[in-house]
């Protein structure tokens, strides 16, 4: 029988044999400069798949197979060392079988013990009270009118907004409607994105780490600044900081979320009721949120002017800047395509209009700038590797930069 034969017999490839061959397993003649192999072969073969399916190493393989043939169990020794080791493999499979059979157990117990969220499930919560002070005309900067309210539990439930200039906005099931919201997201760069945790679902463990210690750097530059209560700002587009340090973070601070779509709100507002904090959801585009100027503390741009330059070709600072106080603080991420250019002309295929230009540091810098807010500090994260891609626009053999930053608005 010839390699190729042989190989196909055991489902296996010729290099394989080879290996086998190499290491003194399989013995077979050699005719005219090819191997032929026997009914020996066969038998070494069948006996080298056992062993290797009682996970019996190389080494372990090769000495069962030398004492085998060289006494051919004729020698009471040989056949004691052989039964010691054959014992041995077992005990070690018995042991590990049965902490894979505790391990089993304790899943089961996992997933019993989770929760069953019901289909007609309403997340608590709506807009707190502290917030009708706070509702102000994005046009005239003036208060806006409350009308037809429902109060449940010191938050608003349902209400009509409205300003004489014409401006108008409704709270429904504790979200702010703008007149601009939709449903679906119009940030297409991933699928499934109102599920909000898909987004990395669809990023490769490089790009995840990267962002999991851009988070931390943002989380203790954040920490820093927390003195006292905090009106805390996060929107559009954001990705999941506040879902993993809103705990850190703390329930005395006043959170404010927004989107430009609803599926997202309703989502975020689902994952974050558990925590019952002071969170106002506002569906809406930046321009529109009636939110009074110099009120926020703390914006979180978690990917949100990155991902606003991909849908809107803006940066969105001259929106987001007036809501700052006059210490207001800028604290985010963002990622840089100097050695990735095919990668972001890709984006234009969901969004034609994009600018792939407008995607570097110093445009990032030179906006908030413009806005009277300066950077203060950055830190580049890291660099993702060329050899796999890491989103869905991703091009091999193409790097991102994830920077992390800091600003503050200047005095």
């Amino acid at each position: 029988m010839k390699i190729g034969t042989f190989a196909r017999k055991f489902n296996l490839n010729i290099s394989t044999i080879r290996f086998y061959i190499n290491n003194g397993l399989l013995i077979p003649s050699k005719i005219g400069g090819q191997y032929e192999f026997d009914a020996e072969c066969i038998s070494d073969m069948e006996k080298i798949l056992r062993y290797k399916r009682y996970y019996f190493s190389l080494e372990e393989i090769q000495l069962l197979f030398f004492m085998e043939k060289t006494s051919r169990f004729k020698d009471e020794v040989i056949i004691e060392v052989c039964s010691d080791l054959l014992n041995k493999k077992r005990k070690i499979l018995i042991d590990e079988k049965n902490s894979l059979t505790k391990i089993i157990n304790d899943l089961e117990k996992e997933i019993e013990n989770l929760p069953v969220i019901r289909s007609d499930e309403t997340p608590d919560g709506g807009v707190p009270y502290s917030m009708i002070p706070l509702l102000y005309c994005p046009i005239c900067q003036v208060p806006l009118k409350l009308e037809s309210a429902t109060f449940s539990d010191g938050n608003i439930k349902k209400g009509d907004l409205s300003c004489e200039c014409g401006y108008t906005a409704t709270i429904s099931d504790g979200i702010i409607l703008c007149k601009d919201f939709v449903e679906e997201t119009p940030f297409k760069a991933f699928e499934n994105i109102e599920s909000i945790m898909a987004m990395k679902d669809q990023l490769s463990p490089t790009y995840r780490k990267l962002i999991a210690i851009t988070y931390i750097w943002m989380y203790n530059e954040i920490i820093n600044q927390m003195d006292g209560n905090k009106f805390i700002m996060t929107g559009p587009f954001a990705f999941n900081f506040l879902l993993e340090y809103i705990e850190k973070l703390g329930k005395d601070n006043f959170y404010i979320i927004f989107d430009p779509s609803l599926k997202r709100i309703d989502k975020l507002k689902k994952y974050l009721s558990s925590w019952n904090y002071n969170i106002t959801f506002i569906v809406g585009k930046p321009s529109y949120i009636p939110i009074k100027s110099t009120t926020i503390d703390l914006y979180i741009d978690d990917y949100s002017t990155v991902n606003s330059l991909f849908t809107y070709n803006t940066f969105s600072t001259e929106n987001i800047a007036p809501f700052l106080k006059k210490s207001g603080e800028v604290i985010g991420i963002f990622n840089t395509y100097v050695k990735a250019a095919k990668s972001i002309r890709n984006f234009k295929m969901d969004h034609p209009d994009f600018i792939p230009e407008k995607m570097t540091f110093s445009g990032l810098k030179s906006k908030w700038s413009s806005m009277g807010v300066e950077i203060v500090n950055k830190k580049v994260m890291g660099e993702t590797t060329p050899n796999e891609s890491h989103f869905p626009h991703n091009v091999i053999g193409e790097t991102i930069e994830v920077h992390g930053y800091h600003a503050g608005k200047v005095r």
